[in-house]
């Protein structure tokens, strides 16, 4: 290996490694991240009832891999029984069945390798004084990823744990 070529190699090295960080992401972007997300979403949402399977259809890197499955498989347990709720019912990412006009960063914190950006809703909805939801964004692989919807600081509160426990009572009925 000649020596333009090892410069390459550790180059490559240093990219991959600053490519696979947790760190390398900035509170900035998570909050750029999560408004480009609900500017994008918010207009889908009003136009269907069906926006957030949409939203995993359409850009499903920008969820965890668990989050997407969980969405699945409580939108195709809604789907098989209409009669009946036995999934989310509002939209899990405005935590809200009568949506705003727009929505918004309000702040962002980072805390051991996440990033929770507080989201508030204006417009066409009473006015709010703390946050309708706060996303939870994780740095991985390069890129930022939502990994939870958090409605409150109550245990249990959020998207993933609603999921779960949604799953869980629907594995009850069946039993």
């Amino acid at each position: 290996m000649n020596a333009r070529s090892t410069h390459i190699v550790v180059a490559l090295g240093v990219l991959d490694g600053r490519k696979n960080s947790k760190t390398s992401a900035t509170p900035e972007q998570a909050r750029k991240e999560v408004d480009a997300f609900y500017a994008w979403y918010v207009p889908m949402e009003h136009q269907s009832s069906m926006a957030a399977m949409q939203a995993v259809r359409e850009r499903p890197a920008l969820f965890s891999t668990d989050l997407v499955t969980a969405l699945r498989a409580d939108s195709t347990a809604s789907a098989q029984t209409p009669s009946e709720v036995v999934g989310l019912d509002g939209d899990p990412f405005l935590n809200a069945q009568d949506p705003c006009d727009h929505y918004s960063s309000n702040g962002v914190a980072e805390l051991g390798g996440h990033f929770l950006v507080q989201v508030v809703g204006a417009g066409g909805c009473a006015a709010h004084t703390t946050a309708d939801v706060t996303v939870e964004i994780t740095p991985t692989n390069g890129r930022l990823v939502f990994t939870n919807f958090i409605y409150s600081s109550r245990d249990r509160d959020n998207l993933v744990a609603t999921l779960a426990d949604l799953a869980a009572t629907r594995r009850g009925k069946s039993k």
